[in-house]
């Protein structure tokens, strides 16, 4: 009996091991050895489970060598369809992209093979690997049902009549956090390496080897044009990037500005499992064309709302894959939107209510930590809302991290400060379970916001300020429902721990507007997204804004200010609705766009053009 009694309580202390611990900033939220749970009344209702069929990692991971060509075991069993391959010549061109060849190879039970050598040999062999003994192989795992899954690629040897499978970047190279003497340059390998830079002569690296590789230079000339060579074992590979100029030196240049390319219709690579690549790339060559210095991105880039961290982690891949080719020269930004949330998502059968939340444990497995794994970002942003007023635990962290999705960055005399109005986001059931709603920025991120606005206009190098938050503060085709607005209704707030927050979704959007057009001279509009469309609006102090019935004050504004609404990256269009503010709305397209913005010492001109025709949609000046 005694031994039986050490058994159980060893099950016990087992079971209670395996239960997650819930921050303390959800309200009805349990978790014991079944999982997460929602309790209500006497039930207990379980998060669903992700269901993994796949690990990222053995999507870009799979391949071997033979004496015949490339193997692959993607460890997928439930995987069939058909794999289509290609070279990609790094010597050909300045963006290199795969040529698929004619011929494609079955993949059954999540096993297939490219045949190097019987296929791509002779004729075939546009990169030489015949000569040199190496190469670069492309990829492109098509389920049976004809769905586009991921986008890969594998570097090769060919010595003594066996083919080798080398050290791969899978992702990468990404100019990041670009600055007067230099940038951080990623890039991801398929193995524990040590990754170089080669500037100059001079070689850079990281301490220690590993397979996400951040390398900083910072000792370069402003205003330079440089080129750099990605070192991986015997792989060279060679780009270029141009240093910002010293700040406020006002000299003319441009960057460019959407939001929303989560996956959409009409087949193809529109879709290539959660993004649409097909205008993500025309998107990032019109950029290039246009000559950008940077390219500022601000949410819904993937479907998300995924409750597998794997494969939030591959519609991540696929974004970053469709405007790789463009961004090893020029920095691509990204921002958080309402479609990088990351769920545990409760169904309750009885009532037919679906209740999600922001996935725990937040240090490294929520949607704030999964955008700060896949990207590299400024980091002069706050910490989180712990020490805020509704805190549960001032000694404990007990929110999400706001690192590297609430920033602030400069290029020249132009500054770009990011929000996050999808921070702690429960898009279901929130008075239930407690956390963020839509489009609302809870108290510290206020607060920072008002302590970055101050820096900034008190910094004579910058002249020119951008917000870019993911929600419109006056949404007009898509989210009437919702955004800044919820349709006039002014109850919807954040909840923490069961307690609502005192200020409702319009009371925040004015104090938000406060801060950014009384409080501040430089900032210019705002950028935003969410809504599948283009249009700008010209906010004045005679626009009308509130409900009917509102019974809080109202704020008067002290000069007009600007919003310029662009989530036509390629998601699902949205029709214009009627709002109070409708007169104010210049140009509503629901044509893909692409905003690109002048900007000449004092002076700022915008231009919007179609990506996929070029058609030039509309243009004005927002400072003369």
């Amino acid at each position: 009996m005694k031994f039986l009694n050490t058994i159980a309580l060893l099950l016990v202390t087992f079971s209670f091991a395996l239960a997650q611990k819930v921050p303390a900033v959800y309200s009805n939220i349990g978790s014991d050895e079944n999982g997460v749970f929602l309790q209500i009344d006497d039930r207990k209702i379980y998060a669903e489970k992700a269901n993994d069929l796949f690990r990222f990692e053995d999507l870009y991971s799979a391949a071997t060598g033979t004496t015949e060509g490339i193997s692959f075991n993607f460890k997928f069993p439930e995987l069939s369809g058909t794999l289509y391959f290609g070279f990609i010549n790094y010597k050909d061109g300045k963006h290199p992209q795969p040529v698929f060849f004619k011929e494609s190879s079955p993949i059954y039970n999540g096993i297939s093979n490219i045949p190097v050598k019987k296929s791509l040999s002779g004729k075939y062999d546009m990169i030489h690997w015949e000569k040199t003994g190496q190469g670069v192989i492309a990829y492109r795992i098509v389920t049976d049902k004809g769905n586009m899954l991921y986008d890969g690629r594998v570097a090769f040897s060919y010595t003594d009549g066996m083919f080798k499978v080398e050290p791969t970047i899978v992702e990468g190279p990404f100019i990041n956090q670009l600055s007067p003497k230099g940038a951080i340059i990623s890039f991801t390998t398929s193995n524990e390496i040590e990754g170089k830079i080669i500037i100059d002569g001079k070689t850079y690296k990281n301490k220690k080897p590993g397979k996400h590789h951040e390398i900083k230079i910072d000792d370069l000339q402003a205003a330079t044009k440089y080129k750099y060579t990605v070192s991986v074992g015997d792989f060279d590979f060679d780009f270029s990037f141009e240093t910002a100029p010293q700040a406020g030196s006002r000299t003319a240049f441009s960057f460019a500005y959407a939001s929303d390319s989560r996956a959409g219709k009409g087949g193809g690579e529109r879709s290539i499992f959660g993004a649409n690549a097909y205008i993500m790339k025309k998107i990032a060559a019109l950029a290039s064309a246009e000559k950008i210095k940077f390219m500022q991105f601000t949410g819904d880039l993937i479907d998300g709302y995924d409750t597998s961290h794997e494969r939030m982690n591959l519609q991540y891949a696929n974004w970053k894959h469709a405007v790789e080719p463009w961004w090893h020269y020029i920095p691509f930004v990204p921002g958080f939107g309402n479609h990088e949330t990351y769920n545990y998502v409760f169904k309750d059968t009885q009532t037919g209510n679906v209740y999600l939340i922001d996935h725990f444990p937040f240090t490294d497995d929520s949607s704030e930590s999964l955008f700060q794994d896949n990207f590299v970002l400024p980091e002069n942003g706050l910490v989180s809302e712990d020490n805020s007023k509704y805190d549960p635990n001032p000694e404990s962290i007990d929110f999400p991290s706001y690192k590297e999705n609430v920033y602030w960055y400069a290029y020249d005399n132009v500054a770009i400060v990011a929000l996050n109005s999808n921070y702690f986001y429960a898009p279901h059931g929130l008075t239930t379970t407690s956390g963020n709603t839509h489009a609302f920025i809870m108290d510290n991120q206020l607060k920072w916001l008002q302590q970055t606005l101050k820096k900034l206009e008190k910094n004579k190098d910058i002249d020119h300020v951008f917000i870019t938050i993911h929600t419109p503060f006056f949404p007009n085709g898509g989210h009437v429902k919702d955004d800044m607005w919820y349709n006039g209704n002014n109850d919807y707030r954040a909840f923490v721990s069961g307690n609502a927050y005192e200020k409702g979704i319009i009371q925040r959007r004015d104090q938000l507007l406060d801060l950014i057009v009384n409080k501040s001279k430089k900032t210019v509009a705002i950028l935003s997204g969410d809504e599948h469309n283009y249009n700008l609006l010209t906010i004045t102090n005679k626009m009308e804004r509130y409900p009917t019935d509102y019974e809080f004050k109202k704020l008067k504004l002290s000069r007009t200010f600007y919003q310029i609404n662009n989530g036509a990256a390629g998601a699902p269009y949205y029709a214009q609705e009627k709002t109070p503010w409708s007169d104010h709305v210049r140009n509503f397209s629901t044509q893909n766009a692409l905003v690109l913005i002048d900007i000449n010492g004092e002076k700022i001109e915008v231009r919007v053009k179609n990506p996929d025709t070029l058609e030039l949609i509309d243009e004005y000046m927002l400072r003369e």
